[in-house]
């Protein structure tokens, strides 16, 4: 692909900021990073997947709200995390996050747990215990 060539159809990357480096050609057949605020075909893979992950957190929504599942469940999965991600950045087993997951075991969490929990996530212990 030739540097002019490189695409630049804005959609999601444009609004979020975030930005794709290509390696294109020059005039000289010299491969140059350029800048490129995505394409058409990643717009439409990337809405297809923010639709999926919506769609599976409002089906975890439910089973929060019916009791099966903690409202660390639901965060989990709309910050696209793994209990084994969460376990790394809060110091916590694998097995402790997967076992918080499930409503009886979360409500039991201590304060100070749950303020780990929401640092490694990144939002408040308020956002943590509710579905906002």
């Amino acid at each position: 692909m030739k540097v002019n060539e490189v695409p630049q159809d804005g959609k999601i990357l444009e609004s979020s900021g975030v930005r794709d480096v290509c390696y294109a050609t020059d005039e000289n057949g010299d491969y140059k990073q350029i800048i490129s605020v995505g394409w058409d075909a990643k717009n439409v893979a990337l809405d297809f997947t923010w639709e999926s992950i919506y769609e599976e957190c409002e089906e975890i929504k439910k089973e929060v709200l019916s009791g099966e599942k903690s409202p660390l469940a639901y965060h989990l999965h709309r910050l696209i995390m793994t209990p084994e991600i969460l376990s790394d950045y809060s110091g916590f087993s694998k097995r402790d996050i997967r076992r918080w997951c499930k409503a009886k075991h979360f409500v039991k969490l201590q304060k100070e747990q749950l303020e780990q929990l929401a640092c490694a996530l990144r939002i408040s212990v308020e956002q943590l215990t509710s579905l906002d």
